[in-house]
């Protein structure tokens, strides 16, 4: 199942508690609703823009056997780009299937 994305809890709640308030009359539980909705919403955006960890943008090197001498012509993984060696038959990295 997809992940709802924040703007959407947003957009929805917002909607629904405009629509409701200026209905007015017995639909103040969707008034309710919607600012449920908008506070799932908030909530998403503090976790994803202020708790959340920061990712580093470490690249992982493919450490080459020392008794391999280095070819001319270097082959790379077609998904994750990472060197890989002539004998390999899965990306050390990603674990593609290279054969």
């Amino acid at each position: 199942m997809a992940e709802i994305a924040w703007w959407a809890w947003l957009g929805v709640g917002l909607f629904v508690a405009v629509s409701a308030a200026l209905t007015g009359g017995k639909v103040s539980l969707f008034a309710w609703v919607g600012l449920i909705f908008i506070v799932i919403g908030i909530a998403k955006v503090v976790y994803l823009f202020v708790m959340r960890p920061k990712e580093t943008n470490t690249e992982q090197k493919v450490v080459h056997p020392q008794h391999m001498p280095m070819q001319a012509q270097a082959k790379y993984c077609p998904r994750c780009r990472i060197t890989v060696q002539p004998g390999d038959y899965f990306c050390r990295y990603c674990g593609t299937r290279l054969r």
